[in-house]
């Protein structure tokens, strides 16, 4: 068994002999707690007697006690919410880690698509300057076509005149014949 300990504490000016096992330091405390309470209910309520003063706190100390079981129902209740709780913190850490994989995923495809972006705009400009050298190009050939145009003229022009000078050196090759034969 153990020892019962008798312990003096002063509450309201009042001596009490408090008779228990607990630490005597804590029964003390306790006795210093309650007559601070006393106190502070007596200066907040100056008309109060000694006995409704003290009537009045120990109301408080009830009102505190019950507020502190409420308290305590609502942390049990809440321990039985701390499995789903925990749960859902799981759940969310996982969804968390998802989100970082998708981040990463949408930099790399993002960084994907400027690339080819880039690229796209690199083959505009290539099929540009391919198109301005074909349009030059097809300038050229057209140029040339003129002028073989021109050139094929000419041609027929000289072939005539060629035809023309051949027809008159043939005359006149049977001028000097007939010529010839005449002397």
């Amino acid at each position: 068994m153990s020892d019962i300990k008798r312990i003096e504490v002063i509450i309201d000016g009042m001596k009490f002999l408090v008779c228990g096992d607990d630490d005597e330091k804590y029964i003390k405390d306790l006795a210093k707690n309650l007559d601070k309470r006393i106190k502070d209910t007596a200066k907040s309520n100056y008309k109060l007697n000694q006995v409704q003063t003290l009537v009045l706190c120990a109301l408080n100390v009830l009102d505190d006690f019950e507020k502190m079981k409420s308290d305590k129902n609502d942390l049990v209740n809440a321990s039985g919410d701390k499995k789903e709780i925990i749960e859902k913190m799981e759940e969310i850490k996982d969804l968390k880690k998802q989100l970082s994989i998708f981040e990463e995923e949408n930099k790399k495809v993002n960084t994907n698509y400027r690339e080819l972006q880039q690229k796209t705009l690199d083959v505009e400009d290539r099929n540009r300057k391919v198109n301005r050298d074909l349009l030059d190009k097809n300038k050229e050939i057209t140029d040339l076509k003129e002028e073989i145009q021109k050139l094929e003229g000419n041609i027929s022009t000289l072939e005539e005149k060629n035809n023309a000078a051949s027809r008159r050196i043939i005359d006149l090759t049977r001028e000097l014949e007939n010529l010839y034969e005449e002397k």
